[in-house]
């Protein structure tokens, strides 16, 4: 690979620089995709980030040295590495829309174990929010396969690793989701919250079915409309809940729009924990959002960075 092609942002510099309070580096640390987290302070968060650097430096000695590094269940080659270059250009909607590029998180070409439908994911290591994606082996050729885009894959788990130390579950996908060109997965993408989620419909799918086996070959009275009413519960759930999570997030965007510009509204909503989504979407009226929003900066770290970037001083 090129030079430009493996090189990475110097974030520690800016971390030296943000340690000592200064707000423009604290502004392009978070630009960057590594925003502070929930109460943390400025020597929590330079700590947190200088375990992650320290990860990121030894994956790349491991790299250099012995040509792979492994990872979990993931052997990971130097010449499956995707190029820096690939990575900026995948973070634009995350920019865009966001005010974030998180092209720092090292990404491989790998076609993990039962890998059929297999389009890309993200590995997460706690406490330093260390991170790493990987999308399948395809993509090093093509941008799109079967029902997958490369950029948005990317764009998507980057999305994600932004969004780490907020530790969010009810909302995190239907930010990730947001970035997508797709109408359809825009709104619907965030209906399955969890790995859980999924498991349940398969589950409940897979019980109507077994039930029909037994029903076929060994007991012909054994009824089936518990099982379809299963399915049906599964669905009415998610679906319910689908509808909840949205209106939740319309209503903070709305609240939020009474007071700060729109041109940035999604940018702090994204910055915002899943309690914070739902604080702001029970506030009645702009003087009630204004007092939350001054008494969250006045508070923590975290909202004195997203002011400094996001809110304009004259509103």
């Amino acid at each position: 690979m090129s030079e430009s092609e493996t090189e990475r942002p110097a974030f520690p510099p800016l971390l030296t620089r943000a340690e000592e309070g200064d707000s423009q580096a604290l502004a392009e640390l978070d630009s960057g995709g590594l925003p502070v987290a929930p109460g943390e302070d400025l020597a929590a968060y330079a700590e947190r980030l200088r375990g992650l650097f320290k990860r990121l430096e030894a994956m790349e000695k491991t790299l250099a040295e012995a040509g792979e590094f492994v990872c979990e269940d993931l052997r990971l080659r130097a010449e499956d590495r995707i190029p820096v270059d690939l990575l900026r250009q995948s973070t634009q909607p995350t920019l865009t829309r966001y005010g974030c590029q998180a092209d720092w998180v090292p990404g491989f070409f790998v076609n993990p174990s039962f890998s059929w439908l297999f389009g890309g994911c993200a590995y997460y290591f706690y406490p330093e929010m260390f991170a790493l994606m990987i999308v399948r082996r395809t993509f090093a050729r093509h941008r799109k396969w079967f029902i997958y885009d490369r950029q948005e894959i990317l764009a998507h788990e980057m999305c994600h690793v932004a969004r780490l130390c907020y530790l969010s579950s009810a909302y995190e996908e239907r930010f990730a989701y947001r970035i997508s060109e797709s109408g359809f997965r825009r709104r619907f993408g965030g209906v399955f919250e969890s790995p859980r989620d999924s498991f349940l419909l398969l589950g409940s799918t897979l019980a109507l079915l077994a039930a029909q086996v037994v029903r076929t070959m060994f007991w012909w009275g054994l009824p089936i409309w518990p099982f379809w009413l299963g399915i049906a519960g599964v669905f009415g759930f998610l679906a319910g809940r689908d509808r909840i999570r949205h209106r939740t997030l319309r209503r903070a965007e709305n609240n939020l729009a009474q007071v700060k510009p729109k041109a940035w509204l999604d940018a702090i909503l994204f910055r915002c924990t899943d309690r914070e989504v739902e604080e702001l979407a029970r506030l009645k009226d702009q003087p009630d959002c204004r007092l939350w929003l001054e008494r969250k900066v006045e508070g923590e770290l975290r909202w004195r960075v997203i002011a400094d970037r996001f809110f304009d001083p004259a509103v």
